[in-house]
């Protein structure tokens, strides 16, 4: 087992050193793609009025600071554009093409975070971006059949930051079947502890409690999704 795949770290700090970009960009292109059809597109956004824009949708400050801010989008308007004009397009606007866009976007994003992590990088996956939908779409200027999906940022750690505890194995594999329920007491205490003892933003948490805030979390314009996904083009019927 490769250790490095079970030291994941979220870096938001990076220092003022230029990256192989362009070699992370091949990674995310390498991953395995539904039906070879590499639905996503990747934005590099270098521009600090644009990044300054964005920051302001995610409120993660690393946004403006160090390092390279890449924008995974779904994008099945690839495809449309090779297609006769006179085709039925509900091949490439159904549910179908658009989890298989979301699915080629996200392993692209991980497999580029990977790639980085292999070569002494960090970065932090940003689906805050998702907190307005529609304003990313008109920042990034992306046309019908396209949508904004996650952002990561990369660059050369500034930072140290310690392991975050995960969900015990139990509570997530099954055999066969859904896994079985268990007591997260213990897991419960790791993440308490953690959040209590760690260098950057201690504070009094638990998993218990991060559950409860998300139930009463400001979902901002998340709710929205479906219409904008129906104003891209998207025809995602319930």
């Amino acid at each position: 087992m490769d250790q490095n795949a079970l030291a994941h770290r979220s870096i938001r700090q990076f220092k003022a050193q230029p990256i192989d970009w362009q070699s992370l960009v091949a990674a995310a292109q390498a991953t395995s793609s539904s039906e070879f059809l590499q639905s996503f597109s990747l934005i590099r956004v270098t521009d600090p009025t644009l990044r300054q824009a964005i920051q302001a949708i995610s409120t993660s400050p690393c946004i403006t600071g160090n390092g390279e801010l890449f924008i995974f989008v779904v994008d099945t308007a690839r495809d449309i554009a090779q297609t006769p004009q006179a085709a039925d397009l509900a091949h490439f606007t159904n549910w179908n093409a658009f989890l298989a866009g979301c699915f080629d976007a996200t392993l692209a994003a991980q497999n580029m975070l990977s790639t980085a992590e292999h070569s002494g990088l960090g970065g932090v996956m940003l689906g805050s971006i998702l907190n307005d939908p529609a304003q990313m779409i008109n920042l990034l200027h992306l046309p019908k059949y396209t949508f904004p999906l996650l952002g990561l940022m990369i660059g050369v750690p500034d930072q140290t930051t310690e392991l975050k505890p995960r969900l015990p194995q139990a509570a997530v594999l099954g055999e066969n079947t859904y896994p079985k329920r268990v007591d997260l007491s213990a897991y419960d205490a790791q993440v308490s502890d953690y959040y209590t003892h760690r260098s950057s933003g201690a504070r009094v948490e638990s998993f218990t409690s991060l559950i409860a805030k998300h139930l009463h979390a400001d979902q901002h314009h998340r709710d929205e999704i479906g219409a904008i996904l129906k104003s891209q083009g998207f025809n995602l019927p319930q």
